[in-house]
């Protein structure tokens, strides 16, 4: 993940992206898991996808007869990207647990929304964005929304993260919302970015262009 591991990306030869439902979940659980501030065994994540997240390959899930005015939900507890995203956690706190990761599938053609639910300690608005703020403030493609929450529309086409959150003082649980477009940011997008973090270039190069194919 560019956010996290320029300096592995700077010295590496050879580099494995990752998913697209990972990079928006660990972005925007990631400085949270950090600071230590979650309940490591109250991680629940709802997340939906485009159908571009599947691939190119025709399938009857995908076929536009069943994804019309619909919304699927698939591979419920046996996610391929779960691992990962336990990887990721257990690197940055050695209090993670197994997560609970069901995803969705909508009609839309490309973008991911993912919903993070947690206990946590209780912080107020500003102490949770001064968190996010400080991880956050120095990386180009993340973007932390103060008010209201982002939809997937406004990252369509580019290699924003933009994310946003709320804390129920009455239950101590936090939501925290991060939306990317899976074949950018969650793909294609993250690949040019890290690809100019090894090659020593602006890490942006390429990257704030016009909408793209499909």
């Amino acid at each position: 993940m560019s956010e996290w591991n320029r300096e592995k990306i700077e010295n590496a030869r050879l580099i494995a992206n990752p998913g697209c439902y990972p990079t928006a979940i660990l972005n925007g659980l990631a400085p949270l898991v950090k600071e230590n501030v979650l309940d490591m065994s109250s991680i629940i994540i709802d997340a939906k996808s485009g159908t571009t997240g599947a691939g190119k390959t025709p399938s009857a899930m995908t076929h536009f007869s069943e994804m019309n005015e619909s919304l699927k939900i698939y591979k419920v507890n046996e996610h391929k990207h779960t691992p990962e995203i336990e990887q990721e956690l257990s690197e940055w706190n050695a209090a993670a647990q197994p997560v609970t990761f069901t995803p969705h599938l909508v009609p839309m053609t490309r973008g991911i929304m993912a919903t993070m639910y947690a206990t946590c300690q209780s912080l107020s608005k500003e102490d949770i964005l001064a968190i996010y703020e400080k991880y956050y403030n120095s990386k180009p493609f993340v973007r932390i929304r103060k008010d209201g929450f982002p939809s997937t529309k406004e990252v369509h086409s580019s290699n924003f993260n933009d994310i946003s959150f709320s804390f129920d003082a009455r239950t101590n649980r936090i939501t925290v919302v991060s939306v990317i477009d899976n074949l950018m940011k969650g793909a294609a997008g993250q690949a040019v970015q890290n690809m100019n973090i090894m090659q020593k270039y602006e890490e942006g190069e390429g990257l704030f262009m016009l909408p793209v194919f499909p």
